[in-house]
């Protein structure tokens, strides 16, 4: 399963805050029952893999409007997290396929999106910096005050310097230029005509 650090990072450039308790209710399990059999417990759109969705629908009609139906009804934070709930089973499932390269490649990524947080203002409208989200309304670019961003960033990016940076450090320095060019050339296309 993915460290619970990947899904942290994948919440903070989806939403521009972090959904720990919610990860930390599915993987609970993982504790008692270890590798693959923990995800028969908490990960129910996991178990709707191949029912109700797949890679390429890998979130249906049916699930959108039911996110917006519970954003109606409860909430903003209510829809946030179930769509970190369904996003953790997601990424479960995908790293299910993942080879052990291709996982190391992933968490390196993560990690070196930790140590740039230029690159996740630029790319995921999320400063880590200034405690800001951005959203684009009408067309217009609106930042929303997030001090909790500040404090689940600097948290998230101890934790990954304190307990996985030296085991992804050869990952991150192979690739880290790739990874630099190809996020100035998204941002800034005209950099390469």
């Amino acid at each position: 399963m993915p460290p619970g650090w990947v899904h942290e990072t994948i919440d903070l450039i989806a939403y521009g805050r972090i959904y720990r308790p919610v990860h930390q209710n599915k993987d609970a399990e993982s504790q008692r029952i270890p590798g693959l059999c923990h995800r028969q417990v908490n990960h129910e759109y996991y178990q709707k893999y191949l029912k109700d969705w797949d890679f390429n629908t890998p979130f249906p009609d049916n699930r959108k409007n039911l996110v917006q139906s519970l954003n109606e009804t409860k909430g903003p934070v209510a829809a946030e997290e179930l769509m970190a709930s369904d996003g953790h089973d997601y990424f479960d499932k995908l790293w299910d396929q993942f080879t052990k390269i291709k996982r190391d490649y992933s968490e390196g990524f993560f990690a070196w999106l930790l140590y740039n947080p230029q690159v996740l203002e630029c790319w995921a409208d999320v400063d880590v910096i200034e405690g800001r989200i951005g959203y684009t309304i009408d067309g217009q670019k609106v930042w929303e005050k997030s001090p909790e961003t500040i404090t689940d960033y600097k948290r998230l990016h101890r934790d990954v310097s304190r307990h996985h940076i030296g085991r992804l450090r050869k990952v991150i320095d192979r690739y880290s230029d790739k990874w630099a060019q190809d996020f100035l050339f998204r941002v800034n296309p005209e950099i390469n005509g």
